[in-house]
């Protein structure tokens, strides 16, 4: 025999993914594993003849053959029938819920989290194009509703809502559904639910609002789970527990309104499973009080704490004295974009003043005036451990902006409304507004940590003493930047930055006690530096926030947290952190959504104001594209564009684009950086003359091709720098070269030997494809010219010959030296004189002509040619 089965307590998504089953094998029985709802009573009451389901009482499990098993996946659950759970029969498994340890083992399963059983089978019912009548439709839509609360649960998954507009299409009907959907409850009902009020409590564990009901009643009632989610509603808890003890069991229901506490985890030991925030337990004989008890142990064991102010409160906070004037306060607001802001007398907080009040108190031209008679005294402050909610309700409730953390009146931290959109809604917000760690059994954590025991054991090691160092002296370290980036990227980076919540300065002091390097300090930034024995160099900072008095300028930087000093960045992909103190090790930080840009391969600005604050980023941006074969996206290339058009390059002075230039041109992709810059139209914002053709960037892609040849002939270090910004300006007009080039280089010899390779430019074209060329003819053409120049005339042309003579060169004409000197011309009695260059011109011409080899000829042909020159002056 084959049956198709579902969990006891059946419910409406139970039986449609059984009708639904029966629809993939039409050979298998229905069967219920034990006792159903009284809804599902009804229900059948009406459809029994298009239902044909046996009850277990009829099925000996000697003569089961196959058994399919829906909306339940553990051997608890499914009545007489997990006794023939073994290897001699077939299982198969249609479920949304997750697996536990109860979970059978020997079966082929389909488990996928949506919000209801009945649509994974709907969607295998599409999938093979099994017709279905309008009332089976109407059943399947039913399922769906019911363990969905008609798509609204957090559960719910975009397939739900498919298999919906799919059931609608085929003939549901919306009327039966509701007729079950919203039930009225009746007498007994009533009756259980005042019961269950009446015998209520509510109690806070781990900063949530715990509702537990407890009930005896002699005959069983079902819908249990309405009862439930009714009181959740009513009493606006984080959760509800119902403990209800009938027919000898006692019956556990536990509905969630909060995504941190999960109910099956705290149902695990009563043998319950279901959703996150809906599942329940049966417990033969069980003890009210006991089972209280034990879910109360659970409770407190399992549920982690609510986040409470301490976690995500802003600290250090800015103040401002009561009597500081209200100009002062408001250029304060203006350079930390605060809205609002504390105000303190002798370190006590006595206020809040606001943008409104700064801008009416302007608007009455009393800049002047204190700010004191401005601020609202009555001020709402919340303490370190103020938990999420409570935070939430004084917001609301007193409809305000910002609540001061306090201790021992003292202002140790300010909460925004911000702060707790971030943390209400971080998932729903953009990446820019969260401010959301990732929790330790993360996956990403999990990698972190193993990529960095995968990293050699040297920097492993070091990571490890710096994080048992910062647990000694109770600070938070941190690795940050391009480090965390490449080492998710898998790229090396052996640039270590660490950041310290605290003093940067003294944490490299006694870091560097253990690792006996050369320390360098910069109190005024509060940063350090290790150079160890290896040559690496650490940088050590205080992790600190920046503002910008004016566009372009420095920023001017002050200690902060770990936030702050992230969001100081210039992009998401560099603004993530790993934690290093050893109980977080390898945890990591990613507040803006660092990690998903990554995965999307997209380089994106944190705020708007970004270039404007500083233009450089822009070069920055372009830079990590290339480098990263990433792609900028697109509402930063907005923000790099109306930063050009204002003309903010024009306030970066040449030295720093010079710095952020050099970077660019020294990497591999800088041909498609010059294309992202041409893009931008940042050349012409350069220079207006510097117009850069596709031709200019595919010639600059050559280059390195280029140099690989080159490399086979002469292993000199080549300034790539150099020859970029010669082809860059291959066709710049002449007379504009020296002051356009300074804009991209500093370096004096660099400039003229930019100047010669491209005013000469024409004239070695020119000459060298002339005819009947000789080897001295070659020789003499380039010979002058630094090997750049070189490298830059063979990929610049497009002439076959002239490539061609510049690689013979190389080849051959290029290492030739005389060994003849002055002194050997004087040794054989030529006097000192204008001689001199004319015999050894020409012995250097004969030795390119190969005519002369050695040392030896050498000497010979000069001394022939002193004799020649000599007998002809004789004459």
């Amino acid at each position: 025999m084959k049956i198709i089965t579902s969990h006891i307590n059946l419910d409406f998504d139970g039986l449609a993914s059984m009708v639904a089953c029966s629809k993939l094998y039409p050979e298998n029985f229905l069967v219920f594993s034990g006792r159903i709802n009284n809804d599902i009573k009804e229900f059948l009451s009406l459809y029994k003849n298009i239902l044909p389901i046996k009850s277990s009482r009829e099925i000996s499990i000697e003569d089961i053959q196959e058994l399919i098993i829906v909306d339940v996946n553990s051997s608890t659950r499914i009545g007489k029938f997990k006794d023939c759970i073994n290897d001699s029969i077939t299982i198969k498994i249609y479920d949304h819920h997750e697996e536990n340890r109860n979970t059978i083992k020997n079966a082929s399963k389909i488990i996928k989290p949506y919000g209801a059983c009945s649509t994974i089978l709907v969607e295998e019912l599409k999938k093979k194009k099994v017709p279905i009548t309008s009332f089976e439709a109407t059943l399947f839509l039913l399922g769906i509703y019911s363990d969905t609360n008609c798509l609204t649960f957090s559960s719910t998954k975009s397939e739900d809502a498919d298999a919906v507009a799919f059931l609608l299409r085929n003939g549901a009907d919306l009327k039966v559904v509701l007729k079950y959907i919203q039930r009225p409850f009746n007498n007994q009902h009533d009756q259980l639910f005042l019961a269950l009020l009446l015998n209520m409590e509510t109690i806070n564990i781990n900063n949530y609002s715990i509702t537990l009901a407890t009930h005896h009643h002699d005959n069983y009632i079902g819908e249990l789970g309405y009862l439930a989610n009714k009181m959740l509603e009513v009493k606006e808890s984080d959760a509800v527990f119902l403990i209800v003890e009938m027919d000898s069991r006692c019956y556990i229901i536990g509905r969630s309104s909060n995504d941190a506490i999960i109910i099956p985890n705290l149902l695990e030991e009563f043998k319950g499973a279901g959703h996150s925030k809906a599942a329940s337990a049966t417990v033969k004989n069980g003890d009210i009080n006991q089972i209280k008890s034990l879910l109360i142990k659970n409770l407190h064991n399992r549920v982690k704490p609510q986040v409470t102010a301490r976690d995500f409160m802003n600290y250090p906070v800015k103040t401002v004295r009561e009597e500081m004037s209200i100009e002062e306060v408001n250029k304060i607001m203006l350079r930390y974009g605060h809205t609002g802001m504390p105000v303190i007398k002798d370190d006590d907080l006595i206020g809040i003043i606001s943008r409104t009040d700064i801008d009416k108190a302007m608007q009455h031209g009393l800049s002047h005036a204190p700010v004191k008679g401005f601020m609202a005294s009555d001020v709402k402050t919340i303490g370190l451990d103020t938990s999420l909610k409570d935070i939430n309700e004084l917001l609301v409730k007193n409809n305000i902006g910002r609540l001061p953390v306090v201790e021992n009146n003292k202002i140790v931290g300010i909460v925004t409304r911000t702060d707790l959109l971030r943390m209400l809604h971080g998932t729903n917000h953009p990446n820019w507004y969260k401010k959301t760690f990732n929790e330790s059994e993360s996956t990403e954590i999990i990698n972190c940590k193993e990529k960095i025991l995968n990293l050699s054991k040297e920097i492993s090691d070091l990571l490890k003493t710096t994080g048992g160092l910062a647990d000694t002296l109770g600070k938070k370290v941190y690795v940050v930047g391009g480090f965390v980036r490449d080492l998710l990227l898998n790229r090396e980076n052996f640039d270590i930055d660490f950041v310290i919540e605290g003093d940067g300065i003294s944490f490299a002091e006694r870091l560097n006690e253990t690792l006996s390097g050369t320390l360098m300090t910069h109190k005024e930034f509060g940063t350090a530096s290790i150079t160890l024995a290896n040559g690496s160099v650490l940088d050590i900072v205080s992790a600190r926030r920046e503002y910008y008095e004016y566009p372009a300028a420095l920023p001017t930087v002050e200690k902060s947290s770990i936030w702050n000093d992230l969001f100081r960045r210039d992009f998401t992909i560099n603004c993530m952190a790993i934690q290093i103190n050893i109980a977080n090790f390898g945890k990591l930080i990613d507040f803006f959504g660092g990690l998903e840009d990554i995965r999307n391969k997209r380089i994106r600005v944190l705020y708007n104001l970004s270039f404007i604050e500083d233009p450089t980023r822009i070069f920055r941006a372009i830079r990590f594209a290339s480098r990263l074969d990433f792609e900028i996206e697109e509402q930063t290339k907005s923000f790099i564009m109306e930063a050009i058009k204002d003309h903010m390059l024009t306030k970066v002075t040449n030295d720093r684009v010079r710095e952020e230039m050099a970077q660019i041109f020294t990497d591999k992709g800088v041909s498609k950086s010059i294309f992202l810059m041409k893009s931008f139209n940042i050349f012409t914002a350069i220079h207006s003359d510097l117009n850069i053709t596709n031709e200019t960037i595919t010639k600059i892609d050559n280059l390195w091709s280029t140099i690989e040849k080159f490399h086979r002939f002469d292993n000199k270090k080549i300034d790539i720098q150099l020859l970029v910004i010669m082809q860059l300006f291959h066709s710049f007009p002449l007379n504009k070269l020296s002051e356009a080039i300074q804009k991209f280089l500093n370096n004096k010899q660099g400039i003229v030997n930019i100047q010669i390779a491209l005013k000469e430019k024409e004239k070695v074209y020119t000459s060298l494809l002339k005819d009947d060329i000789d080897k001295y003819t070659i020789y003499s053409i380039l010979h002058n010219h630094c090997l750049e120049s070189l490298i830059f005339y063979y990929n610049d042309c497009t002439e076959y010959y002239i490539k061609h003579y510049i690689m013979y060169y190389m080849i051959n004409l290029k290492n030739i030296k005389l060994k003849v000197t002055g002194r050997d011309l004087l040794n054989l009695g030529i006097q000192p004189g204008p001689i001199y260059k004319k015999i050894l011109d020409t012995i250097l011409k004969s030795k390119v002509m190969g005519e002369i080899y050695d040392e030896h000829d050498e000497i010979e042909y000069a001394n022939k040619l002193y004799n020649e020159l000599k007998e002809i002056k004789d004459v």
